[in-house]
C-alpha cells in the first residue's frame, strides 16, 4: 500500500507464527563456514557465508500471537496511534509509546489498560514532537527505549524558541526523573536509540537548503551519526554516512513551487543501526556489511554475509507505478495527474538494498532482516548472528509484524490492519532446536 500525504508545496509518497517453508531444512550454522579476520588496524573483520536457501534455524515463533492490545472502537485509552516502541517490563507489563496521545500507555500481562504517563506538553515530563524528516525519510519524534536501573529513557521534541530535541528518564512506576536536552553547538540533533551504558545514539542533519535545485533521484550524503554521555557531554563522533534515497519531481511549467517528493521512493537505500552490547553497529542498506563502533567513534568490527546482487527490470518499476496510480483513483484530476507524471519520472535504481532492518535481542545475538525482493512481500526472513558475528541461521516472523523488542521467549512488536488500526502484539519465541 502506498500511503500520501500533501504538503502546501508537494506531495509526500510513502511505501507503505512462521514456519519453515515445505521441504525447508533446520540449519544450526555449521553449514555456513566462517572465518574471522585480523586486519592490520585491529579491526576484526568476521566473513560469513550465506545460509542455504529454504533452510531455518530451529528457532520457531507462535502460529498466533499471545496478546493483542488495540481495538477499532473504544474509549480513548485503548485507541493506539502512531505508535513508535513497546517494551515489556520485568513483571509481566506492557509499555507502548504512543505518539498519537505523547503518552506512555501502560498494560498488565493480561493487556488490560492501566495506565497513561505523561502528556502532551513543554514542561519537565511533558512530551512533546511533530512528524518530520531526518535524512533518513519520515519520522516521529516520540520513541520509547530501555535505560540503565531498569528504566525508560523517551526521545522525543518540544517547540521553545525554536525546535528541541529532548529525552526524558522515567523510572518504571511512572515517575519522571530527569530531561536532557541534545542540543550541542547551535545544532539540534535526532535522538535514534539508547544505548546500554547510559549514552545516547543521535544523529545530525543537515537538509539541502535549496529544494528546488533538487532534482530525481537524490541522496543526502551528510548524515553525522555521534554518541552523547548521559549527562550530555558528547562522546564521539561515529562519522558521515549516507542517508535515503529520495525522489523530487518538478514541474517546469509551473511557477508557484508545486513539487513530489517521495521520500521511500521504490527500492529505496537508507540506513540501519542498532545497540550491540558496548558497540553501535551501522549499516547503509545497499550493502551487507555491518560496522560495529565503540562509543568514542573508532570502529571495533566489521561483520559481513555473502549476499547475491540483484537488479530491478522496468517490469518491477511498473508494478510500483500500477500500484500508485490504483492509489490515485478518486482524487482530484490535477492532483491525480500530478501523481501520477511523478511516478512516471522515476528512474530505474542499478540494484535492490540487501537489508531492511536490524534488531538486537535480549542475548546480544544480532538480527538483520533480508530486503524483500519483489513477489515476496508476504514473508520476514532474519538472518541471525552470535554475539560474535558468525551466523547462525535463518529465522521467519510475523511478515506485518514491525519488531520493537525481542526477548528471550518473545517477540514484541506493532501490526496494522487494513483500515490502519494500529494494534501491538506479543508472539513467543521458542529457542530450541
Amino acid at each position: 500500500m502506498i500511503r500520501l500525504t500533501v504538503f502546501p508545496v508537494a506531495l509526500a509518497l510513502a511505501a507503505a507464527g512462521c514456519e519453515a517453508p515445505p521441504g525447508g531444512e533446520v540449519a544450526t550454522g555449521t553449514e555456513s563456514p566462517t572465518t574471522p579476520i585480523q586486519d592490520s588496524a585491529g579491526i576484526l573483520i568476521v566473513e560469513n557465508a550465506r545460509p542455504v536457501d529454504g533452510s531455518r534455524l530451529g528457532w520457531q515463533v507462535g502460529s498466533a500471537p499471545l496478546l493483542s492490545i488495540g481495538t477499532i472502537e473504544g474509549e480513548g485509552d485503548f485507541q493506539l496511534h502512531r505508535v513508535d516502541g513497546a517494551l515489556k517490563l520485568r513483571d509481566g507489563r506492557i509499555v507502548v509509546a504512543n505518539g498519537g496521545s505523547y503518552q506512555l500507555l501502560v498494560f498488565d500481562e493480561a493487556g488490560r489498560y492501566l495506565a497513561a504517563w505523561g502528556r502532551r506538553g513543554q514542561g519537565p515530563g511533558d512530551f512533546g514532537g511533530a512528524w518530520g524528516t531526518n535524512g533518513l525519510g519520515p519520522a516521529h519524534l516520540f520513541r520509547m527505549e530501555r535505560w540503565p536501573g531498569d528504566s525508560l529513557a523517551v526521545c522525543h521534541g518540544v517547540t521553545v524558541a525554536g525546535a528541541k530535541q529532548f529525552v526524558s528518564i522515567w523510572d518504571t512506576g511512572g515517575n519522571f526523573g530527569r530531561r536532557l536536552n541534545l542540543g550541542r553547538d547551535g545544532r539540534v540533533p535526532r535522538c535514534l536509540e539508547a544505548l546500554p551504558g547510559g549514552d545516547i545514539l543521535t544523529l545530525h542533519w543537515t537538509p539541502v537548503p535549496a529544494l528546488d535545485k533538487v532534482k530525481g533521484l537524490s541522496r543526502q550524503a551528510d548524515v553525522e551519526l555521534f554518541v552523547v554521555a548521559g549527562d550530555g557531554s558528547p562522546w564521539g563522533s561515529l562519522g558521515l554516512h549516507p542517508g535515503a534515497e529520495n525522489f523530487w519531481h518538478w514541474e517546469d511549467f509551473r511557477t508557484d513551487g508545486t513539487a513530489f517528493f517521495i521520500p521511500e521512493p521504490p527500492f529505496q537505500k537508507s540506513l540501519v543501526w542498532a545497540a550491540w552490547g558496548e558497540l553501535v553497529i551501522v549499516a547503509a542498506t545497499e550493502l551487507y556489511e555491518l560496522k560495529a563502533f565503540r562509543r568514542d567513534g573508532s570502529l571495533a568490527r566489521i561483520v559481513r554475509r555473502e549476499n547475491d546482487v540483484r537488479s530491478p527490470t522496468e517490469a518491477d518499476l511498473d508494478r510500483y507505478r500500477a500500484d500508485g496510480r490504483r492509489e490515485a483513483e478518486g482524487w482530484s484530476a490535477q492532483g491525480a495527474r500530478l501523481f501520477v507524471a511523478a511516478l512516471d519520472a522515476l528512474s530505474l535504481p542499478e540494484s535492490f538494498p540487501a537489508i531492511s532492518a536490524i534488531e538486537v535481542d535480549a542475548l546480544g545475538n544480532l538480527w538483520v532482516r533480508e530486503y524483500n525482493l519483489p513477489g515476496q512481500e508476504d514473508r520476514s526472513l532474519w538472518t541471525v548472528f552470535d554475539p560474535e558475528g558468525l551466523a547462525l541461521g535463518f529465522v521467519e516472523t510475523p511478515p506485518e509484524l514491525v519488531i520493537y523488542e525481542i526477548g528471550e521467549d518473545y517477540i514484541l512488536g506493532k501490526v496494522e490492519d487494513d483500515l490502519g488500526v494500529e494494534y501491538v502484539q506479543l508472539w513467543s519465541l521458542d529457542r530450541v532446536g
